[in-house]
C-alpha cells in the first residue's frame, strides 16, 4: 500500500465530527445548493406563467403618467408610486442587497438563528410589497 493514500481521507465517510459540530462534505453540499435553486426556479418559473399583469397604461394616463411592470419589479413599482424615485428605486434596493449579501457575516456575528430571521423578515417585506403592487396596483 502506497503510504500516500494511508494519509487520505476515506470517502465513504459522510460527516466529519469537529467538537459539537458537524462538517459536511463539499459535494453533499452543493447538491443541496443544486436541488434548493431548481427548486426556487421551478417555483419562479410557475409564478410567471401562471399571473397575468397587463403592461398597458392606466386609463387616467392623459391626467397622470402610469407605467406598469412586470410582478417581479412589483415591490420597487409600489416604492415609486408613493415616495421619492432616489429612495425607492435606489436606496432601499441597494440596501435590501447590502443586507443580503451580508447575512454571512451576521451569521457569525450574532448566529444563525438571527441571520435566517433577518433573511426571512426581509424576503417577507418585498413579497408583501409585491403582492400590494399586483393587487392593489
Amino acid at each position: 500500500m502506497d503510504p500516500v493514500e494511508t494519509d487520505r481521507p476515506q470517502g465513504s465517510e459522510k460527516v466529519e465530527s469537529s467538537g459539537h459540530q458537524e462538517k459536511v462534505l463539499l459535494i453533499e453540499l452543493q447538491v443541496r445548493e443544486y436541488i434548493s435553486g431548481f427548486l426556487w426556479l421551478g417555483l419562479l418559473f410557475a409564478l410567471t406563467a401562471g399571473l397575468k399583469v397587463s403592461l398597458d397604461s392606466s386609463p387616467e394616463a392623459t391626467a397622470v403618467s402610469v407605467s406598469k411592470a412586470p410582478w417581479v419589479f412589483g415591490a420597487i413599482q409600489w416604492m415609486l408610486q408613493r415616495w421619492p424615485a432616489w429612495l425607492s428605486g435606489w436606496v432601499i434596493p441597494l440596501l435590501s442587497t447590502a443586507v443580503l449579501v451580508t447575512l454571512p457575516w451576521w451569521a457569525r456575528k450574532v448566529g444563525k438563528r438571527w441571520a435566517w430571521i433577518i433573511f426571512l423578515i426581509l424576503s417577507l417585506i418585498w413579497v408583501g410589497l409585491t403582492l400590494l403592487y399586483m393587487f392593489t396596483g
